[in-house]
């Protein structure tokens, strides 16, 4: 379900981007992925920065920091390229190149969402994940996602041994899905059953009384 509503709304997106061509919806497409390869690097280290606590802050950082980015990063390509240049291709690679870098758009913003609901609390909750929003069923979009951002992390990080985008998806991916595997639902604790008392009386004997007491004379 989750792979066949991001196809859609690429497709919805590639219809959209179909008269936009193909030098504008180029640049949305490079804007995206930058921001999206940005909002995964930088998200991590400023939540401990920002000293942000749990998943869901965690998701909020990330979030904020590749909207952050695409934000500045669109006005700053419309400025300078946008609105200062325009290039003509010929119709049909405009129309066929937009709607092509429109939908490749749309399945990399779908990706990223879905990545982030995954990975947010609300994949604990049954009908989210039954939904599929959990590591399994958003496998193929992880994978697009990853495939994209690699490609900007080869050629801008030093060492992509230690700080692979890869190992941080699904490092992320991993815990949730384990914290959904804790998560149990707790039942209200019975109250335990109530025990009957039965109290019998005890016959007494002559031994309970204890010896008869002593008189004297004078009380005669």
């Amino acid at each position: 379900m989750i792979f066949w509503t991001g196809l859609i709304l690429a497709l919805v997106l590639a219809a959209m981007t179909t008269k936009k061509g193909l030098y504008e919806t180029w640049t949305l497409f490079f804007n995206v992925a930058i921001a999206v390869y940005l909002g995964l690097t930088l998200g991590p280290v400023l939540k401990g920065l920002l000293g942000v606590e749990g998943r869901g802050g965690e998701v909020f950082v990330i979030l904020g920091t590749a909207v952050i980015c695409l934000t500045v990063l669109y006005l700053f390509s419309y400025v300078i390229f946008l609105s200062q240049f325009h290039v003509t291709f010929p119709k049909v690679l405009d129309t066929v190149g937009g709607a092509l870098l429109g939908f490749l758009t749309g399945l990399l913003i779908w990706s990223f969402v879905a990545f982030l609901i995954c990975v947010s609390p609300l994949s604990q909750y049954k009908l989210i994940n039954k939904i599929g929003f959990n590591g399994t069923s958003i496998q193929s979009n992880t994978g697009y996602m990853k495939w994209w951002t690699g490609i900007i992390h080869g050629i801008v990080a030093a060492d992509q041994k230690e700080q692979s985008i890869t190992l941080t998806v699904d490092t992320l991916v991993e815990n949730a899905d384990k914290a959904a595997l804790k998560k149990t639902v707790i039942e209200p604790n019975e109250p335990p059953p109530s025990v009957e008392t039965v109290t019998t009386e005890k016959e007494i004997t002559p031994a309970d009384l204890g010896p008869p007491p002593e008189l004297e004379f004078e009380d005669i």
